[in-house]
């Protein structure tokens, strides 16, 4: 069994034209990883935010609460609606974020 080789020669300008496209294609490639990894910094430190956020929300709440008892009856229900609300929304946020990580600390005073 005899094996055919196919030699493909290129001429001087190809060789030259198909260098500067791998050139180009790996500026490109470098450029995509560079930006990829920007996005997912800047994603990183968008979450250290929110979660720092989320805690301070909750500290907020659990210092409410604590405070609460201070008050007269008819104080303690003008701050309801509030209290409510905020309550609601860390419930909310809370469970969103609760996929696979440990329950908000503020839960256990509520």
């Amino acid at each position: 069994m005899t094996q055919h080789l196919s030699v493909f020669y290129m001429d001087e300008p190809e060789l030259e034209k198909l260098s500067e496209l791998r050139a180009k294609t790996d500026r490109q490639l470098h450029g995509f990883v560079h930006s990829r990894l920007d996005v997912g910094l800047s994603f990183a430190a968008l979450a250290e935010v929110e979660q720092s956020a989320l805690e301070r929300a909750g500290q907020a709440l659990a210092e409410v609460q604590r405070l609460l008892p201070v008050l007269s009856e008819k104080q303690r229900r003008a701050f309801d609606p509030k209290l409510t609300e905020l309550r609601e929304a860390l419930d909310r946020l809370g469970r969103h974020r609760a996929s696979g990580t440990s329950p908000a600390p503020w839960g256990a005073a509520m």
